[in-house]
């Protein structure tokens, strides 16, 4: 508020005064002027006009001070009244919230817990102050609870990261959340959040290891049922008509969509429980590529696709796991011989850049919608002119692809222009 804002009202009255002043005064000089007042002493009658305009200001000013007091007094009142209800509200929804709120220092020890956050770490709220956040809950491992801790300490804002809190002989799944801000003296102080989502991760883990079960138990009767179906094919070709073999081929095709839907469901399940384990080995790269490549003739042939091999000579074996870069590639070179259109390119290779081993599967097939390629990696999902020109397809390969780059501590990404071309790049560690 500027100084004239402030002293508005007192400007006002000064110059009513001065305006009373000058009408008397003029008042007074054309009454003398109308009649002979030579006996009056003007010095006294001017004194007396000045001494009233005085007392009518300072009467003026009094009571707008007054006016102005009691304003301010009223508003302080009711300011402190506001933030006295404002902090009493603060305190009942921290202290009854279902969600488990702490309040921490600068160097993460915990200043105060709402009774959500005591029913969660199992002790008494006061038994939590002073004690360190990080020591009570466990992020997934030395390198994940060390960035988190790095997060904290810089500023940056943690939301729904997850990480387990620990108790005397149990643990719960928790997202924390954790929000920095400054006090009205200017320490620093955080909000942690903490919801519990135990149940949910238990229903998760429940239906990772049905999917599991479901597919062990499938692939029994699904073996059998591909045996049964090429008995059938290879004993009966002389016996069986045309349309009879028409039949069992497409017995056999399905069953093969079938089994390949099962091992993809496997390796999501074994993913997800965390069951996959690295397993390193000796690699030779160009019989690993070529291998992949040859199964997949077939289709290459019949839709007239040129493949390009791009391989760097000056990497011959690596160390890594074998069935886990099988399956990155495959997954990869699958999908770009199956989305390519006739007479499409393809380009395989591999690359040493440092110290990783960059891959890259390239086609010039119908590429990927721009408002769909967030959700590429997403579980089960197949974007819109992929289902429209190719039908069968379970959404899953591209996720398996980013599960798998992930155990081997790598990166995937990609680039796409629709009815142009996508091109994959995964790069791994070596």
């Amino acid at each position: 508020m500027s100084w004239f804002e402030e002293n508005k009202q007192i400007l006002i009255a000064l110059l009513h005064g001065v305006m009373v002043f000058i009408l008397l005064f003029v008042g007074l000089v054309i009454f003398t002027i109308q009649y002979d007042f030579t006996d009056v002493n003007m010095a006294v009658l001017a004194f007396i006009l000045a001494t009233t305009c005085i007392v009518f200001f300072a009467k003026s000013v009094y009571e707008i001070h007054a006016s102005t007091t009691r304003e301010k007094k009223l508003a302080e009142e009711m300011a402190e009244k506001y933030i006295k209800s404002s902090e009493q509200l603060f305190l009942e929804v921290y202290n009854n919230s279902p969600v488990a709120y702490l309040i921490v220092g600068k160097l993460g020890d915990i200043i105060s817990a709402n009774t959500a956050a005591a029913r969660l770490f199992g002790v008494s709220a006061d038994k939590l102050v002073k004690r360190d956040l990080f020591a009570l809950m466990n992020a997934g491992g030395e390198e994940h609870q060390s960035i988190l801790k790095q997060k904290f300490q810089t500023g940056i804002v943690v939301s729904d990261e997850e990480v387990k809190v620990i108790r005397s002989n149990s643990f719960s799944w928790t997202k924390l959340s954790i929000f920095q801000f400054s006090n009205a003296d200017g320490k620093r102080l955080s909000l942690v959040t903490l919801v519990d989502v135990t149940k949910q991760k238990e229903i998760e883990i429940a239906k990772s290891e049905f999917v599991s079960l479901a597919s062990h138990q499938l692939r029994t009767p699904i073996s059998g049922m591909r045996w049964s179906a090429e008995l059938l094919l290879m004993d009966g070709v002389e016996s069986l008509s045309k349309q009879q073999k028409r039949y069992v081929d497409r017995l056999l095709s399905s069953i093969q969509r079938m089994s390949s839907l099962v091992d993809d469901f496997l390796q999501v399940s074994r993913f997800e429980l965390g069951t996959r384990i690295l397993k390193e080995e000796t690699v030779v790269l160009k019989e690993l590529f070529d291998d992949i490549i040859a199964e997949q003739d077939a289709k290459v042939t019949l839709n007239r696709l040129k493949i390009y091999k791009e391989y760097d000579p000056s990497v011959v074996k690596i160390q890594s796991d074998m069935a886990l870069l099988r399956m990155v590639v495959t997954n990869l070179y699958t999908n770009a011989v199956k989305y390519s259109r006739i007479g499409g390119e393809i380009s395989v290779g591999y690359m040493r850049q440092g110290g990783d081993l960059v891959i890259t599967v390239k086609d010039s097939g119908m590429g990927i919608p721009v408002a769909e390629q967030q959700r590429v990696f997403s579980k089960i999902f197949r974007a819109s002119n992929a289902i429209k020109e190719v039908p069968d397809g379970t959404g899953l390969g591209l996720y398996i692809v980013q599960k798998a780059v992930q155990t081997l501590e790598g990166r995937v990404s990609f680039v796409s222009t629709e009815n142009i071309g996508t091109t994959f790049t995964v790069v791994i560690p070596i």
